[in-house]
């Protein structure tokens, strides 16, 4: 369940960013976020925990701002490999990987609070 619980929440992230940064475009519907937002889950389950490791003492120095940049490289991943998503350059990456990591920070907080 807690699976499930987080994916919705990362799914409402990805669709916030869609809405909101103008170079970030997802396919129509609700199955296409969906999609991403298990993409983008997957990516950074697997790459990114390595590319932070690797990164760290970047993520030291700006005190874990670069984690942004991560997960803007994990989207422009996820666009690549994926046709429901197409990312249209860094910058439009970096605004759509702050506003996904904020968002789902605060509902992943909002949560554990209610439980």
């Amino acid at each position: 369940m807690n699976l499930i619980v987080r994916w919705a929440i990362l799914t409402v992230a990805v669709w916030l960013a869609d809405l909101v940064i103008g170079g970030i475009a997802i396919a129509d519907g609700l199955w296409s976020h969906l999609w991403v937002a298990a993409l983008f889950g997957l990516a950074n389950a697997m790459l990114g925990n390595l590319i932070r490791l690797v990164a760290f003492p970047a993520l030291i120095l700006t005190l874990g701002l670069f984690g942004i940049v991560v997960n803007a490289w994990m989207l422009m991943l996820v666009g690549d490999v994926s046709s429901a998503l197409d990312v249209r350059g860094f910058w439009p990456a970096f605004g759509a990987g702050a506003i996904i990591s904020v968002v789902s920070t605060v509902l992943g907080r909002a949560r554990r609070k209610s439980d």
